[in-house]
């Protein structure tokens, strides 16, 4: 059995934790209030699902890894947007993101054999 490089695992196990986070977070701000926002535990769902799925998909080596770790970085974009309220999303965080987001992609499509 062929085992995996070290940085596939050091990836799943760190999508798995912020996917977790995310089920934390979901938990936490679930509407049990009228002052609690649905649109809060709607994303807290979405982020906790995206990252757990990419987590499996990058244990797994699937050919699909790469375009959901894109999705999944890509969903940071939405809470930086917040930073600066009513303005768009602060430039030294896209550009931050985006490198993240290029430089896994890049790393996720070598690690990824081919079939």
């Amino acid at each position: 059995m062929a085992t995996r490089p070290p940085g596939i695992v050091l990836l799943a196990v760190a999508l798995l934790v912020a996917g977790l986070a995310g089920v934390a977070a979901f938990w936490a701000v679930f509407p049990r209030t009228s002052n609690t926002s649905p649109l809060a535990a709607l994303f807290a769902l979405i982020w906790s699902g995206a990252y757990i799925v990419t987590a499996i998909l990058t244990w797994r080596r699937s050919r699909l890894a790469p375009f959901s770790f894109l999705v999944a970085i890509g969903l940071l974009l939405f809470p930086a947007s917040f930073i600066l309220p009513g303005g768009p999303p602060v430039f030294p965080s896209v550009v931050v993101i985006s490198l993240v987001a290029f430089l896994g992609y890049r790393y996720l499509r070598a690690a990824t054999p081919p079939k």
